[in-house]
Formats: structure tokens, C-alpha cells, sequence
């Protein structure tokens, strides 16, 4: 990286009232005291076994309950201001220097050229007082990053200006990977583009209602908040049955076998499922749409640009030499409206915070591509490539071999041992059972493929859908090949390649090929003398 300048760009004149030790505004009191309440009430996942042990005491004593939470929100607002009241900060040359904690006192300086990540976020409760969160982000751990709570949008705005000039002049590699604002009013997502945005700008796509619907579709994400609620469904199941019955409906009496025919009974269960599966897809449909409507894609000569969303305007840039390879994604569904999604992967700048998540607001992803476009942006951002039309190598069939031998035939010779001499009828529906599992790690072995070139090495795998990856040879940053002795007996070899964003392993392929594409990676990692980043 590029030490800072002798001659560093001056802050805007609206930066100079920043030179000073000084805190936030008072309104940056909300948002500590929500980040506390989201981090405590935001887990209930683990807290739903504590609230279920405890549920009956509860019940007995509701006063108890009221007050403890009552005095816990205290005890969180007491918080929130004690770290407000200790959170200072300023703007001292091209550093930004920030002090807090309450029990352990922290000091964090960031130049303006060791900043990767520069977010703008306007939350709910930020619009009237008109004021933004500046979040700063370095290539280290999560911990090494700046929050500046509450700041005038304009000051926000100045303040990132400055350091994009500052990058600019220095010539820092590290120039601004990924930019995300949450502009909640039209207006101020203007401004900001308008500051911003790259006057050559080159639109590359954009997705229609019509599209985000497909997408909402078919890559339904509500199934894991249902798993999540399973705690809470006999108490779910009480409210709902409670508020049908007020409404004159009975269905426990739908339900009956011993009032209703196999016939009927069959058709309200079938009446029920396909009604809470079109409830899903509909929350799904919805939350495509907030997420990703009026999305654009552009490029400038230095940068990607994403554009979208509805109520909350996202932006969100990366420069193309951060690209470190190009996922072409199609679920089952995809291929049943012949769609795909194509993500654009970037360095993480933490691996911790990626494996959390923490990253992925960072990332490009378009939606509900026909191949055809897909084919034509992945060529855009890496010339050359032939992820269509090349001809991928298998992986060896001994790959079935772990999931049979210490899975699918033990839990078969388990059940059928267990069950069959008193429940003949279960164990024989168990066999349709482990006989689609078994299809289905055929499946997985025949969809993994891997196949190299002279730029581009490629993987395919999945399972009903199919994933395709496409990673240029030169931003390998390691690679591993492992082999226990009865693979060595049988000449296989797993290879495991590591990028900047993330690693991929393709496993039991011949030992030829994994020595002759490791050579061959770190060859061109070494001489074609290009950044990886």
C-alpha cells in the first residue's frame, strides 16, 4: 500500500469543523441504543429455548416478566447513551481518528488510502433530521472498522468525496472496492449519484418486475424463517385456530378421519399445502421486489455500479480488477423459466465476517438472467472465456463412496432391521425414501466437472440445479492437494484452490490432472505479472 502524500488534499471547507475532538449528533443516540436492541432481541433463535422452559412461569406471573423486560431495555438505553457520551471523533489531515468505549477505552486511526469499504446509511429514523451513518471499513478483521453515527448529509457526503480524492492522487491500490448507500429518499439517492456516478457510465443490464417475480419464485429464502419459527408453532397453531374459529370455521373437523372420507381428507391436505406454499412465494415475490426493483447494472471505466431497490435505494460499485471469479447459478426452478442469477465474487475483505455474512452486502449479484445475457455479461467481464461451451472431465465414481458406506447403507440396514419385524408397511415406505437420496448423490456426482484453458480454469457442480464457476489463472492465491492411501492406491487426488474470495475443492479427480492444473495455476500466477487485485 501507498503511504500517505507529503502533500495531502486538503478537506472541503465544511470538513474543516471536523478538525476538532468532537461527538456525533444527539440523534446518534437512536441508533446505538437499536444496534444493542437488534444484537440482544435479534437472536431469537437461541433465545426461544430459554422463553419456552420458562414459558409456563411466565404464564403464571406475567408482572414479574413485564418488569424484568422493563428493566432490561433500561439497562440497554443506559448503555447506548454511556457509549454515546464516550464516543468521540475528528477529521485530523487525511486520517480519520476515533475514540470510544466505556470499560476499555479504544483508539482507531484510519488513513483516508488504508480505507477499503465506504458505506453511506440512511436508516428509518434518520430522515427527518436528515442525517446519515459513515461506515469505514479496512482489509483486516471486523473489528477495524469506523462507524461515524450520525453526520449532516452533506458533511457525510464531503467527507466521502475526500476520500475518494485522496485515493485518487496517492494512486492507492486500495481504492474504493465496494460503495453501498441506503438512501431511503429519492432525493438525497440523486445527490448522491450525481456526486458519485461516472459521466461515461455504460449500462450493461437492467431487470423488470416481471423478472424480480421469477426470481422471488424461484429462489424462495423463507423456508429457513420457517425453520426458525418451529419453536413457536404450537403456539402459532393455537392463535390461528382461535382466530378461525371466531371467524365461524372449523378445520380441525376438515381434518377428521373419522368425519371426513380418505378422499376428502387428501384434498384439504393438499388445499392447505399449496395455500401456505402460495404464502411463501408471495413474501418472496415481495421482498425480490423491495430488494431489486429499477435494478441497473452499469460500468464506468473504473468500477461496476448496482443500482436498486424501492423504498431504500442500494448502490453498491467494485472495481473490476477486484473481480476474483464469476458464479453462473441455476436452481431447478431456474431451468424450469430457463433463468439464471450471475454473481460478480470480490476480495472479502475479512474472511470472518464473510463466513458470517457480514460481507455479502458487498457483493453484485444480477437476477433472473436468460442465458443468452448471462453469456454476454460473463464475456464483458472476462474476455475469452467459454464457460458454455467447454467440455468439463468428470470426477472419479469413488466419490460416492464416502456418503454410501458411512450414510445412506448404514441408515438403510438400520431401519429396515429396527422397523421391518413390526411396522412392515413403514419400512417398505422408507425404501422410495432412500432410493431418491441415493439418486440425488448420483446426481451430485455427475454434475461435477472441472475443465482449464489457457486463461480460465472452470468448475461445475449441484445437485437438481447446477452451479458454473469461472476463475482466471492468475488470481490463485494458494492451492492445496491432499490424498489419503487409498486414494494414492487408485491415482486420485482432491485439489483445493484458494481465492481472494473464498476457495473451491474439486475432489477424487485423477492425480494426472490435478498435478498438471496445479502447474499450470501457479505458473500464471508467478509470471503474467497482472494484480490480483
Amino acid at each position: 500500500m501507498t503511504e500517505p502524500s507529503a502533500n495531502p488534499v486538503r478537506p472541503e471547507a465544511q470538513l474543516q469543523s471536523l478538525t476538532h475532538w468532537q461527538r456525533v449528533s444527539p440523534i446518534a443516540l437512536l441508533y446505538f441504543a437499536f444496534r444493542l436492541f437488534k444484537g440482544v432481541f435479534g437472536n431469537l433463535a437461541y433465545l426461544a429455548p430459554a422463553l419456552l422452559v420458562f414459558y409456563q412461569g411466565i404464564k403464571r406471573e406475567p408482572g414479574y416478566f413485564a418488569l424484568g423486560l422493563l428493566l432490561l431495555m433500561t439497562t440497554l438505553l443506559l448503555i447506548a447513551l454511556l457509549r454515546y457520551l464516550a464516543f468521540r471523533f475528528r477529521v485530523h489531515g487525511d486520517t480519520v481518528e476515533i475514540r470510544s468505549g466505556v470499560l476499555r477505552k479504544t483508539q482507531l486511526n484510519l488513513p483516508f488510502s488504508r480505507i477499503q469499504n465506504v458505506r453511506l446509511l440512511q436508516p428509518l429514523y434518520y430522515r427527518p433530521s436528515g442525517h446519515l451513518c459513515l461506515q469505514l471499513d479496512t482489509a483486516g478483521s471486523r473489528q477495524q472498522e469506523a462507524r461515524l453515527a450520525a453526520l449532516p448529509n452533506t458533511l457525510a457526503t464531503e467527507l466521502q468525496q475526500a476520500i475518494y480524492a485522496t485515493q485518487r492522487q496517492q494512486g492507492a491500490s486500495t481504492e474504493l472496492p465496494s460503495t453501498e448507500v441506503l438512501a431511503s429518499e429519492p432525493d438525497t439517492a440523486a445527490e448522491h449519484s450525481a456526486a458519485t456516478a461516472q459521466p461515461e457510465e455504460q449500462l450493461l443490464c437492467q431487470r423488470s418486475v416481471g423478472d424480480l417475480v421469477l426470481y422471488g419464485i424461484s429462489n424462495n429464502r423463507l423456508l429457513l424463517a420457517l425453520g426458525l419459527a418451529a419453536p413457536f408453532y404450537n403456539r402459532i397453531t393455537e392463535l390461528v385456530s382461535e382466530l378461525l374459529r371466531r371467524l365461524g370455521l372449523d378445520i380441525a373437523h376438515w381434518f377428521n378421519p373419522e368425519q371426513q372420507s380418505w378422499f376428502w381428507l387428501g384434498l384439504a391436505v393438499l388445499a392447505l399445502t399449496l395455500m401456505i406454499m402460495l404464502l411463501i412465494t408471495l413474501f418472496s415475490i415481495a421482498a425480490s421486489v423491495l430488494s431489486y426493483y429499477g435494478f441497473r447494472l452499469t460500468r464506468s471505466e473504473k468500477r461496476y455500479i448496482r443500482r436498486s431497490g424501492l423504498f431504500t435505494r442500494h448502490e453498491i460499485s467494485m472495481r473490476p480488477s477486484r473481480l476474483q471469479w464469476l458464479q453462473l447459478q441455476q436452481d431447478w426452478l431456474d431451468k424450469v423459466f430457463g433463468r439464471c442469477n450471475l454473481h460478480y465474487e470480490q476480495v472479502q475483505s475479512s474472511p470472518m465476517a464473510a463466513a458470517q455474512g457480514h460481507a455479502s452486502q458487498g457483493k453484485i449479484m444480477v437476477p433472473s438472467l436468460p442465458p443468452t445475457q448471462a453469456a454476454a455479461l460473463m464475456t464483458e467481464a472476462m474476455p475469452g472465456q467459454n464457460s458454455a461451451g467447454i467440455a468439463f472431465s468428470g470426477v472419479n465414481w469413488r466419490f460416492l463412496l464416502p456418503s454410501v458406506l458411512l450414510f445412506w447403507l448404514p441408515a438403510l440396514v438400520l431401519s429396515q432391521w429396527a422397523l421391518r419385524p413390526d411396522d412392515a408397511l413403514l419400512a417398505n415406505l422408507l425404501l422410495p425414501v432412500f432410493a431418491l437420496l441415493l439418486g440425488l448423490l448420483l446426481l451430485r456426482w455427475r454434475r461435477f466437472g472441472y475443465a482449464m484453458d489457457e486463461q480460465y480454469f472452470y468448475l461445475r457442480r449441484g445437485v437438481i440445479g447446477v452451479d458454473y464457476y469461472c476463475l482466471p489463472l492468475y488470481k490463485l492465491q494458494q492451492l492445496s492437494r491432499q490424498q489419503h492411501w487409498l486414494m494414492r492406491r487408485a491415482g486420485l487426488m482432491h485439489l483445493q484452490l484458494v481465492f481472494a474470495s473464498g476457495s473451491l475443492t474439486v475432489p477424487y479427480m485423477p492425480a494426472r490432472d490435478a498435478d498438471t492444473i496445479a502447474n499450470t495455476l501457479l505458473y500464471h500466477t508467478q509470471s503474467s505479472g497482472k494484480g490480483w487485485m
